[in-house]
């Protein structure tokens, strides 16, 4: 036989008998090459390397490698992609690497194996405890496949890189890989894209990455994952600080996906690349991409292309991107009518003629469809209508009382680290990260509203500058909100420096207030015709990450008052909660609301971070009259800042400026969130407000906010539109945006309060 070999083949069995690294790759390897090699090895006594990859060896060639391999116990890695190999084949390579205990490398993709040699290679891989390189991709592997091969790698915790790219594996396969990967601690690279796996899949396997610490590049693009997978996901990708890629283009994420995922990557500084393409991504979901991304200084590439953001939009990302990087989002598609996420917006009266408030809340169609989407800014999320329990949504999990009960060592008293007339809160860990359990008071009929309320709001708002809800439990008397856990305390510890811990620098202080309107700016325009405003907006309700970002908490707090009570008892239920000294004049003294109301209380808020002062009605007049004595505002800076002049400057203009408009007694001289970005940013100056008073009224219909509320919604009694839009609301079936309640009727009359008789 060994007559019959061409002086080639006799140097391939010369190699494959004396080398310990025998490499040869895209060599044009033939199954008569192939044998020949085989029988090289079979010799072979000091093998460690085999390199036969972009070859064209069969199932016949394979058959003799493997036989060739049965006693190669040094053997460290072994590489056969991209060749001819179908089941046979991988069943006699599986077969031949029994011994291979030290195996660390295995590589066999792009060939033709199905789920039989995939069963027969996780077979063999229990005993390879070392190994940490597995390709397997481009093959025609399915769940029952992939099933065999996690858990083949159950032992393998030395596992960094899995490639199990463009097969055929489902959610049953995705959620067998979830298991195995939480004991991969070392895993750093993961690649499923070009699969079938959906969102139950993408859960399973977000609860694996949950312990994958060292994780650089992630990739499941052009699978079936939608927003509930998203979110998973983005919640596993939350301690990922070495996260560098991560690509989930070509699947069927919107913008709850899309926030849940920039959340995720928020503290991930290392982050290079980041594919979304060819999703359901509105303006929402690129609104949070661009908040996540300020601070990414290596980002070389962002791909949005093929979504639904406007081109408003796409320029306003651009601007929060490095210059250097490579920013797609090209090819953006129209919303189809019938999206329920943001849901489609009715049409306006002929006659009105409006201007944008907002580049984000902004089309590019014409300008009555900007308007249109400006409303979405005017109209308010408060509580339900009812007392029954309001739907939850189903990306929130929902746990045990007993579980939350373990968590927190039975809300034992040495973990209670705060509380108030809703409640307590507690420390804990749940499903390996540290959060924060808030029990409400069983007693408490404002706490089952709060508890509903701020469930809804946290459910259908992600963003990296709003705390993220973990999950929530509910039985009978007992509920439960579990939050992710800020280290740093609430913005008013801080500044009180509580426990000695040490003051807030100008700079920290400075991307606080820019994260707060942030959120406020998101919550207000990302969902059109279903915003959520605050109410109760103050630096005790702003909470500090681990890396001093803001995130804004206790959306729920202030919405809980029922609908149908009469005026005074409406004012004082709004504000019990204590805080009259960041609550506007309209709303504190008449009932009125407005999209403005929470930027008086972002306000008092600046004014707290530049002179650490408690909040109080007269420290805007304190820092007036300091500038009026000295046109400085020196004397009243926090002393526990070693202050550079540049520093003073800075914090001058934001009080003496910014707060000064944001605590204007009139709505329309206040500056949107929007407008506060901006002017924060520097690319706007003040003065620039965008509203216009409607001449002889001071009160503006929350929908069109071109005509005066002429109009009370029944059974309600809210005044809070024109006639023009309660017409409109009653045909589309549109509810209150002060209540929820669904408006059957309109009284017409002039009306100075939201809630009249």
């Amino acid at each position: 036989m060994a007559s019959a070999w061409t002086p080639r083949q006799r140097e391939l069995f010369e190699k494959a008998k004396s080398s310990s690294r025998v490499i040869f790759r895209r060599s044009g390897i033939t199954h008569d090459d192939a044998l020949v090699i085989a029988e090289g090895l079979k010799a072979n006594g000091n093998l460690q390397y085999l390199e036969l990859s972009d070859n064209q060896i069969g199932d016949a060639g394979a058959q003799a490698i493997g036989s060739a391999l049965r006693n190669k116990s040094t053997l460290i890695a072994l590489s056969l992609n991209e060749n001819k190999i179908s089941d046979i084949g991988a069943f006699a390579v599986a077969e031949g690497l029994q011994a291979s205990t030290a195996l660390t490398q295995l590589g066999m993709s792009v060939n033709q194996i199905g789920d039989a040699g995939a069963r027969a290679i996780g077979s063999v891989l229990r005993n390879k405890a070392n190994l940490a390189r597995l390709y397997l991709s481009q093959n025609k592997i399915g769940d029952a496949g992939a099933r065999a091969i996690a858990e083949g790698l159950q032992t393998s915790t030395a596992l960094t890189d899995l490639r199990m790219f463009e097969n055929q594996i489902g959610d049953d396969g995705a959620q067998a890989i979830g298991a195995a990967l939480r004991t991969k601690a070392n895993l750093s690279l993961l690649y499923l894209s070009q699969n079938k796996i959906g969102d139950a899949g993408a859960r399973a396997i977000a609860e694996g990455l949950k312990t994958l610490t060292v994780l650089t590049d992630f990739r499941m693009f052009e699978n079936q994952i939608g927003d509930a997978g998203a979110q998973a996901i983005g919640a596993a990708l939350r301690n990922k600080t070495n996260l560098s890629s991560l690509y989930l283009s070509e699947n069927k994420i919107g913008d709850i996906g899309a926030c849940a995922i920039a959340e995720g990557v928020q503290a991930a500084s290392a982050l290079t690349e980041l594919g979304m393409s060819t999703n359901q991504i509105g303006d929402a979901g690129a609104q949070a991409i661009g908040a996540a991304l300020r601070n990414k200084a290596n980002l070389s590439k962002l791909n949005l292309w093929d979504n639904q953001i406007s081109s408003s939009a796409v320029q306003l990302l651009s601007k929060s991107v490095p210059a250097k990087c490579e920013f797609s989002a090209g090819n953006q598609r129209t919303r189809p009518q019938n999206a329920t996420s943001p849901p489609a917006i009715p049409p306006k009266p002929a006659h009105l003629d409006h201007t944008p408030n907002s580049p984000l809340a902004a089309s590019d169609a014409t300008s009555q469809q900007v308007r249109e989407l400006q409303a979405r800014i005017a109209q308010l999320e408060l509580a339900q209508q009812t007392t029954t329990a309001a739907p939850i949504l189903s990306t929130i999990p929902r746990v045990s009382l007993q579980v939350l009960s373990q968590a927190t060592t039975q809300f034992s008293e040495s973990k209670r680290i705060g509380g108030g007339g809703f409640g307590s809160v507690y420390s804990g860990v749940w499903s390996g990260q540290r959060v924060a359990v808030k029990r409400l008071a069983a007693d408490s009929t404002q706490g089952v509203a709060q508890f509903e309320s701020e469930l809804e709001a946290l459910s259908r708002f992600r963003h990296p500058n709003i705390v993220t809800i973990m999950c929530y439990a509910q039985e009978g008397n007992e509920r439960c909100l579990v939050y992710e856990l800020m280290p740093n305390g609430s913005v008013r510890d801080r500044l009180d420096r509580k426990g000695g811990t040490p003051a807030l620098s100008w700079q920290q202080r400075r991307t606080i207030a820019t994260d707060i309107a942030n959120a406020m700016h998101f919550v207000q325009t990302a969902i059109p015709r279903q915003p959520l405003f605050h109410l109760d907006l103050k630096t005790d309700n702003v909470l500090l990450a681990a890396d001093f970002h803001a995130k804004v908490a206790d959306f729920g707090l202030t919405r809980s008052a029922p609908a149908q009570v009469d005026d005074h008892s409406y004012i004082r239920t709004q504000t019990v909660q204590g805080t009259l000294q960041y609550i506007c004049p309209q709303y504190r003294d008449e009932g009125k609301v407005s999209i403005k109301t929470d930027v008086y209380s972002y306000g008092m808020i600046l004014l707290e971070l530049v002179t650490g002062h408690q909040p109080s009605i007269d420290l805007m007049g304190t820092v007036r009259r300091e500038l009026k004595k000295s046109r400085k505002i020196d004397a009243v800076l926090d002393k526990a800042i070693d202050w550079s002049p540049q520093d003073k400057e800075s914090a001058q203009a934001t009080a003496a400026d910014l707060a000064s408009d944001c605590l204007e007694p009139t709505r329309v001289d206040r500056p949107s969130f929007g407008e506060i970005l901006r002017r924060l940013s520097g690319e706007e100056v003040a003065g620039a407000n965008e509203e216009e008073t409607i001449e002889g009224s001071d009160r503006e219909c929350l929908v069109c906010y071109n005509a005066p509320t002429n109009a009370k919604l029944m059974p309600c009694h809210h005044a809070c539109v024109c006639v023009a839009c309660a017409q409109m609301m009653i045909q589309r079936r549109d509810k209150c945006m002060i209540c929820r309640v669904l408006p059957t009727s309109f009284q017409q009359g002039t009306y100075t309060k939201t809630f009249v008789h």
